[in-house]
């Protein structure tokens, strides 16, 4: 009986050593799986480092143009105002001709009116005259035929 406490505390030890072996080959794995982790988060943090420091860059750039562009546009203002009185002027003045235009069609209008009145006067005047020649012409033709 012995023997088989031998045998069975043997085996236990070779079971032993065999889960050992293995536990210390994944554990190894392990290892270098962490490892490498440890550098991808390592390069991961100097990459967000430098995109931090362009980022801080880029902003500080950003705010630099944007106090320019301010700067230029307050110095436009006086042109824009006066772009805009030109064309307030521009306006008054188009309707200052509008109005001219408008009396002044309607003073051609009446003097039309007048106008067409003195051609329908002369005409007639002119009419009667003729016929006044004609009669004297008709006289006169009839004194020396007669």
């Amino acid at each position: 009986m012995e023997i088989i406490l031998y045998v069975a505390v043997a085996a236990i030890a070779l079971v032993f050593a065999v889960l050992s072996v293995f536990l210390i080959k994944v554990l190894k794995s392990t290892e270098k799986t962490l490892s490498n982790t440890a550098e991808t988060i390592d390069s991961l943090q100097g990459q967000i480092d430098g995109l931090t420091k362009e980022t801080t860059m880029i902003l500080h750039k950003t705010n630099v143009l944007a106090d320019d562009v301010q700067t230029k546009v307050g110095q436009f203002s006086p042109v824009f105002q006066s772009v805009k009185e030109t064309g307030e002027s521009l306006q008054h003045l188009s309707n200052s001709f509008s109005k001219f235009g408008q009396s002044l069609e309607k003073g051609v209008d009446a003097k039309q009116g007048k106008a067409a009145e003195a051609a329908n006067w002369g005409s007639t005047a002119l009419a009667m005259w003729e016929k006044y020649r004609m009669k004297k012409r008709n006289i006169q033709l009839a004194k020396e035929e007669g």
